[in-house]
């Protein structure tokens, strides 16, 4: 279900903590240490789309922004880049 193909931990650690923590779509609060870990409070993923660095984004409900952001509300969109970032400018 979920991708880091590409990325090394130093790179999506340096996004993390680039994004402040938050998610890149929804901003809401995120944990590092619950990077794709079911059930628990802040999970995330870094998502590829079709960016270079990795985008920070939240897993699980309500938002699911890994889901409705990342891959625009169905899994079968492998490689789409979130179109709208937090702070309502387009991530690139």
């Amino acid at each position: 279900m979920t991708r880091n193909e590409g990325f090394g931990a130093d790179e999506i650690e340096a996004a993390f903590y680039s994004a402040g923590g938050q998610c890149e779509c929804c901003g809401k609060s995120l944990s590092f240490a619950n990077s794709r870990r079911g059930g628990i409070w802040g999970r995330w993923e870094a998502h590829h789309g079709s960016r270079a660095t990795p985008v920070i984004l939240c897993v699980g409900d309500p938002e699911n922004c890994h889901l409705n952001c990342g891959h625009d509300g169905d899994w079968s969109n492998e490689g789409i880049t979130p179109r709208v970032h937090k702070g309502g400018g387009y991530v690139r």
